[in-house]
């Protein structure tokens, strides 16, 4: 769940005296986000964090800390120091799913689904439906696996079981939601626009 695991990092930032920038108002937190929750039930790996910091820092020196502080199953893989001039925000999500036993979409139904320009959504409490095509880069399957690339659009993001759903798989049946996978969130930047 992302609230815990946001909890837990604004912990170990404070247990390992990085000193983070706090929000203004009368209740101010850590400027720490993710870019991205994570959707429930789903698991995620290289998962990424931001936080504003108060004090240069080396990098290393950030990376050591936080590893000291942080439980064995949860690994810092890399640092990586952004301008403060710049808004981080997501260019595109790989997920991967492995369906219970070995059921795999049809033949050619992702190459169908690929060639369409408009796959239809219905969303709870959203009366139009909402074209998931804009946002699927890619779906690429093995004999066990399906991974899908999902981009952000203007419009939003396509759910990984909305995409599951038009190549005839369905959740709790065909695959449980917990065994999604998000092995990658990619990130963009542009300035921050002038105040």
């Amino acid at each position: 769940n992302s609230l815990n695991l946001m909890k837990l990092f604004e912990r170990a930032i404070r247990r390992a005296r990085i000193s983070v920038k706090m929000s203004e108002g009368f209740n101010p937190k850590p400027k720490i986000a993710y870019p991205l929750a994570l959707p429930v039930g789903i698991k995620g790996i290289d998962e990424k964090l931001e936080m504003e910091l108060c004090e240069r820092m080396q990098v290393s020196e950030i990376e050591t800390r936080l590893k000291r502080q942080l439980p064995e199953n949860i690994q810092v893989t890399s640092v990586e120091p952004v301008s403060s001039q710049v808004k981080s925000f997501v260019k595109d999500v790989t997920y991967v799913v492995k369906p219970k036993k070995g059921k795999m979409p049809e033949a050619g139904k992702a190459e169908e689904l690929l060639f369409k320009d408009v796959i239809n959504t219905q969303r709870k409490g959203k009366k139009p439906a909402f074209n998931i095509r804009p946002s699927i880069n890619s779906i690429t399957t093995d004999s066990q696996s399906i991974d899908l690339e999902l981009k952000m659009t203007p419009e939003g993001m396509a759910r990984p079981e909305e995409v599951l759903s038009h190549l005839g798989l369905q959740a709790g049946k065909d695959y449980e939601i917990s065994e999604i996978v998000r092995k990658r969130v990619n990130l963009d930047s542009s300035p921050k626009a002038a105040c």
